[in-house]
């Protein structure tokens, strides 16, 4: 009675009734497209601030106009770069906000993966819930890293319930073990994950032990994707089949050039484009690393993202000078 069927209708008018009614059901609930795989090149963006430490959206044109220009593909946003576990919900709900609208006016720049990973269940799903109704690409979440997962069974029930609110919406689990301290398997994780969280697509792999991606590659038959979070292992990943990098911004041209070498056979140059990779990642080491080393490069290039939010802290200005100097030294910029 509710679709309007009784006796008056016609076999072909109840169908008809009811085909148009599950239609309307599944523009309700869209199981997630089992072929989804995030591609290009994924650039992890910092997050602008004020001197003080407050949230500065209006920096931001300028950055996605660069990162536009220089072969990025998309964004992995608030995860470890942008400072998300310093965010509050509002704030990373902000900054979810603003990339979605960014996205409009880019070039090239068009896929928004938003990190919803915190501390706590509670916060974690209030962000995936918002990423999913502003209608972000994909979305993804480290473990939390306090009171921390004690084996993988319970990650994957943890995740099950975090995907569970954004049913519409490609889930990654994000792997930083050197950050989070969580050191579990991340292929048993999929593994088990398999069949117990439907829009499950794959993992990044931040971590550095490179058996741990290659298993990540061919568990469950290969059927989920995997990107990798390391700088310095992007030769490596493209050898073992992973071709989505999650990279530092100024990174972009480099990876291009370094997998069309790749492609092309030619081991010499994209050894060479690796091994500048790997300097500017030693060089972010002798500047502490992280976000406020990186946001020095940018101000190098011409972005300015202003401060950090403590309790990191800013490099000093004679740091700025001798970091542009080794920059200059290596060839990465000109004088």
């Amino acid at each position: 009675a509710a679709l309007g069927i009784d006796g008056e209708h016609s076999r072909t008018s109840q169908y008809q009734l009811l085909t148009g009614y599950f239609a309307y059901l599944e523009t309700i609930t869209m199981p997630v497209d089992p072929k989804f795989w995030i591609t290009g090149t994924i650039c992890a963006p910092l997050t602008p601030f004020t001197p003080d430490g407050e949230l500065n959206l209006k920096a931001m044109p300028s950055y996605v106009k660069f990162l536009d220009t220089h072969d990025i593909d998309g964004v992995f946003i608030v995860g470890t770069m942008g400072e998300g576990m310093s965010l509050t919900v509002a704030e990373r709900k902000l900054i979810a906000e603003d990339w979605m609208q960014a996205v409009k006016t880019t070039n090239r720049l068009k896929t928004v993966i938003v990190h919803i990973g915190t501390s706590n269940i509670k916060d974690t799903l209030e962000l995936a819930r918002h990423a999913e109704k502003i209608g972000v690409d994909a979305i993804a979440c480290m473990s939390p890293n306090y009171n921390k997962p004690k084996n993988e069974e319970v990650l994957v029930e943890y995740m099950r319930q975090v995907a569970a609110v954004a049913p519409n919406t490609p889930f990654y689990y994000y792997d930083i073990n050197f950050m989070t301290g969580v050191y579990l398997n991340t292929s048993r994780f999929l593994e088990l994950a398999e069949g117990k969280i439907p829009t499950l697509r794959g993992a990044k792999v931040s971590s550095r032990e490179l058996p741990a991606l290659t298993d990540c590659t061919f568990v469950c038959g290969g059927r989920f994707q995997v990107m990798i979070g390391t700088d310095e292992q992007l030769l490596t990943a493209l050898s073992l089949g992973v071709d989505v990098p999650v990279l530092n911004g100024f990174l972009g041209q480099i990876f291009t050039r370094l997998k069309a070498a790749f492609k092309a056979n030619d081991m010499a140059t994209a050894r060479k484009e690796q091994i500048l990779a790997r300097k500017l990642v030693l060089t972010r080491g002798n500047y502490g690393g992280g976000p406020p080393m990186v946001k020095s490069i940018m101000r190098c290039l011409g972005v300015d993202l202003g401060s950090v939010r403590i309790p990191l802290v800013n490099l000093t200005a004679e740091q700025d000078v001798n970091l542009r100097k080794d920059l200059v030294d290596m060839g990465f910029i000109s004088k």
